[in-house]
């Protein structure tokens, strides 16, 4: 399941239905800078947020937030090499 989106605060609200969706260990985060080379981090995930910084305080930031769903079977991959 994922979430995406443009942040311009140090707030990224999921919807309301995500934390009975998902497994909160499971999300994962990716911050893509918009405009100028800036670090963006993650800072904690609680109470359905993401919170973010960077290096100057400024954010501006497309994200895409995934994780994995707990209302289903997880999918088992396998690999099976070709001769």
């Amino acid at each position: 399941m994922y979430v995406r989106g443009i942040a311009t605060s140090k707030v990224i609200e999921l919807p309301d239905y995500w934390t009975g969706l998902v497994h909160e260990n499971s999300i994962t985060i990716q911050l893509t800078p918009i405009g100028s080379a800036t670090l963006h981090y993650l800072v904690k995930i609680e109470d359905n947020k993401i919170y973010i910084d960077s290096e100057t305080s400024n954010i501006n930031v497309s994200f895409f937030i995934q994780a994995e769903r707990k209302d289903v079977e997880k999918v088992l991959i396998e690999y099976k090499e070709q001769n």
